[in-house]
């Protein structure tokens, strides 16, 4: 493992750290294999934002004897609902789902304290100049966390919260076809506006990356800490139903970690077959680092793709919409009986979604969940 500054807070981290969302329904054992192999091979960094107790106490189990060679990121800003995920800005239910986690990672400290998914100027100004900062200040003094951070994945959004001096780490989606959507000729940006991550009435497809490019030299020269989620777009960038020229994860973690600006890339892996491709990076030769051709073949057209983050959450009828949408998505690529079975255990199905639309207000990559939704209904049946 190399290791790299987290920027002003001077913790030195991993250049890769562990992402804990796809593991998050993993048994016991897995949840230890993933969480010990990572440790044992320098990641360092573990990003943790889930609120649902269960996943909680597995993740605090596999991290006993190990809390002081982890740097951990918490996140405040999160609650559980009906057993869902919810992001919430009501300071009550933040700090007690925050002491919750403290309890059960057995830690009196986050090493950085993230204030959860930030992705609009409004909320920013609520998050940052309100009861809620107070709230994050407070629990700062009293010791429970080293530093501030922010997860965003919107370039201006961060870029104000860098600004306002009050934040040390930014966690931001960042890979290889976030980051090269300028390369899209701007002749095509309204024709392609439906299918874009970005909201292409607010800006067109060039400023999108002038933006990120702004925040990234920001980041530099106020010697921010820059963590990279996302970096396989959940699992996007990877396939072969997606992408003429899928990337290998070796060259989506060399075109990240070819950026200075980046401290460590966080990447979620489901188990150890998925770690043990992640941890390949260090065993590659120069050609299969190599990014160059893979950016040059590939549109990187991202489609409305679905990251299976599951910040759409929480959902009225409690479907599980991001496992949904990744089995409905293996479903397009042939059904098989294995992927059946995986939808027959979803506890509730997509024919249960009542066309609220709440998911699709939510999501951060202009995904539209409830159309996914209609789609696994018709697909499956059910």
């Amino acid at each position: 493992m190399n290791y790299r500054i987290l920027g002003r807070t001077g913790l030195q981290v991993g250049e890769i750290g562990l992402g804990t969302e796809h593991v998050v329904h993993e048994e016991q054992s897995m949840v230890n294999d993933v969480t010990a192999m990572a440790i044992d091979h320098g990641m360092n960094y573990i990003d943790f934002f889930w609120p649902q107790r269960d996943f909680r106490t597995k993740m605090g189990l596999a991290l006993q004897g190990k809390r002081e060679n982890v740097v951990l990121a918490g996140h405040l800003g999160v609650m559980e609902k009906d057993g869902q995920y919810k992001r919430t800005r009501d300071v009550k239910a933040s700090e007690e789902n925050f002491h919750d986690f403290l309890r059960c990672f057995t830690t009196d400290h986050v090493d950085v304290m993230m204030l959860h998914f930030v992705d609009d100027m409004t909320d920013l100004d609520e998050v940052l100049n309100g009861k809620f900062m107070q709230l994050a200040a407070r629990l700062q003094k009293e010791g429970k966390a080293r530093y501030l951070g922010i997860s965003s994945h919107e370039p201006l959004v961060a870029q104000r919260a860098v600004e306002s001096g009050l934040i040390d780490v930014v966690m931001f989606s960042m890979n290889p076809a976030f980051d090269v959507l300028g390369h899209i000729p701007s002749d095509d940006a309204e024709q392609e506006a439906h299918k874009r991550m970005h909201d292409l009435s607010k800006t067109d497809n060039r400023s999108v990356l002038a933006q990120r490019k702004d925040f990234y030299a920001l980041c530099e020269r106020e010697n921010i800490g820059l963590v990279a989620m996302k970096a396989f777009a959940g699992g996007w960038l990877l396939s072969s139903r997606k992408l003429k020229y899928p990337p290998t994860s070796t060259q989506c973690l060399s075109f990240l970690l070819d950026q200075k600006v980046v401290s460590t890339v966080v990447p979620g892996t489901r188990n150890i077959g998925e770690l043990k491709d992640v941890l390949r990076y260090f065993e590659a030769s120069v050609e299969e680092r190599d990014f160059t051709n893979i950016i040059k073949m590939n549109d990187w057209d991202l489609g409305g793709a679905c990251m299976y983050c599951n910040h759409c959450l929480p959902c009225p009828v409690q479907i599980n919409i991001g496992e949904t949408i990744r089995i409905l998505d293996h479903a397009l690529g042939g059904i098989t009986d294995g992927i059946r079975d995986a939808y027959r255990k979803l506890e509730v199905k997509a024919g249960a979604c009542i066309s609220c639309g709440a998911c699709t207000e939510r999501c951060p990559f202009g995904v539209d969940p409830m159309q996914r939704m209609y789609d696994a209904k018709a697909l499956f049946g059910m």
